[in-house]
């Protein structure tokens, strides 16, 4: 017979009449251990019992309905019983609980999908997260989130408590600054000085979004996942249970843990499927535009959606080059920049008509260098590569480089929570 492989076995003895909240407790130590991310468990129901915790009264040993023994049977990898198993603490008080190794013959202890590893939030997750205090003046908070490349920057009340949180988009609607903080660092002290102007004297308290959502260090990465999706976090806060923060978990963290899972060796106990290829989960709907096309309906498309690059095409559809603000503020003239300037810091972006170039061509001002994967490439090698470029997408093209498509971190990460049921 093959080797245990670290699994261990674990038993837990109740009484059928054991309550928890109003209900079995057998019933809510199940649910805790599956909420918290057990491979599996099961309640098995004896036919009669005594122990320690019970006394037996006349006639009741021939009454099996009378403290109607259950023991609950957890099998699992000894990593992940090592760190679930104080969880139950709570739970179980005084009763009697078994663990031993066992050996395997066959088994699928691993969660499906990429996150089969024995991890936990607290074990991906950044340690010591760069925060503000509610205090904190917002051109401090522009430079944190400048300076760390951030979606969402933590805010603490006096305690180290989450209070709230804060991004580009609080800034934009809350504060006022339109232009992405990644463009402050483009602009001429003039520029700068204008652009900060709604910034001036206010604090992160008055623009913070409150009562954030979070996740705990113990929570397993699909339970991370589902709340990070749900709320449109690029950045998550884990916090203890004092609601402390304790960590930060961004989704780079996310596809660097399903990147280092698929090296792990296959053995008795056996992984799951192999995550999807690139183009079944790619978007094939993307932001793009006719290289033919004028400057200034370039630029409102890119205004439409300023956090994205937009993606040049030929007249067959192959990829010829890539336009993103940065670069396109750097190469317009004085009275073009101004006017796009301008723009960007308007509440709705306007039409083309209203735009510089509309007699320039994009010639000049595309990114040429534009990163590319295949459609048949393995989901889990354009997470590598987006982590290995430190880029937010990659562009899908055919052997003929007709665009097809885009992947992204955000699509990669649902695509990687699906496959982890």
């Amino acid at each position: 017979m093959p080797p245990a492989d670290n699994v261990q076995r674990v038993r837990i003895y109740l009484s059928r009449d054991d309550r928890w909240e109003g209900g079995p407790l057998f019933l809510a130590i199940l649910e805790r251990l599956r909420r918290s991310g057990a491979t599996g468990a099961t309640a098995l129901q004896g036919l009669a019992g005594f122990g320690p915790g019970q006394r037996s009264r006349p006639g009741t040993l021939d009454r099996p309905d009378q403290h109607q023994p259950v023991v609950v049977e957890w099998v699992d990898r000894t990593e992940r019983v090592a760190r679930l198993l104080p969880l139950l603490d709570e739970l179980v008080g005084d009763a009697l609980i078994t663990v031993e190794d066992v050996p395997v013959y066959r088994a699928l202890l691993r969660a499906r999908g990429p996150f089969a590893a024995d991890r936990s939030v607290g074990d991906v997750m950044r340690h010591t997260p760069p925060t503000a205090a509610t205090s904190t003046p917002l051109s401090e908070v522009l430079a944190l989130l400048q300076a760390e490349r951030l979606g969402v920057l933590p805010i603490t009340d006096d305690d180290g408590r989450l209070a709230g949180l804060i991004g580009p988009d609080d800034l934009a609607w809350r504060a006022g600054l339109r232009l992405a903080p990644g463009l402050i660092d483009l602009l001429s002290p003039a520029e700068r000085d204008a652009a900060l102007a709604p910034l001036a004297g206010r604090t992160a308290h008055e623009v913070m979004s409150a009562e954030p959502r979070s996740v705990s260090p113990t929570s397993t990465l699909p339970q991370a996942l589902v709340t990070m999706i749900e709320w449109g976090y690029p950045e998550l806060p884990v916090v203890d249970r004092d609601g402390r923060l304790v960590g930060l978990l961004g989704q780079d963290d996310v596809l660097r843990a399903a990147v280092e899972q698929a090296t792990a060796e296959s053995g008795p106990v056996r992984d799951a499927e192999p995550p999807a290829t690139v183009g079944l989960i790619m978007q094939a709907a993307t932001h793009q535009v006719a290289a033919t096309r004028p400057l200034n309906q370039a630029l409102a498309q890119l205004l439409a959606t300023p956090g994205q690059r937009l993606l040049v095409v030929d007249g067959a559809g192959r990829l010829v080059g890539a336009l993103d603000l940065a670069a396109t503020l750097e190469g317009l003239t004085a009275d073009e920049r101004a006017g796009l300037l301008d723009a960007l810091q308007r509440p709705q972006p306007p039409p083309a008509a209203a735009l510089p170039g509309a007699d320039r061509s994009l010639e000049g001002l595309l990114l040429h260098d534009v990163p590319t994967i295949g459609p048949e490439a393995a989901a889990l090698g354009a997470a590598r590569r987006l982590l290995e470029l430190g880029i937010a997408q990659l562009a899908v093209v055919d052997p003929d480089r007709r665009l097809l498509g885009i992947i992204a971190r955000g699509g990669l990460v649902r695509a990687l929570m699906q496959q982890s049921e």
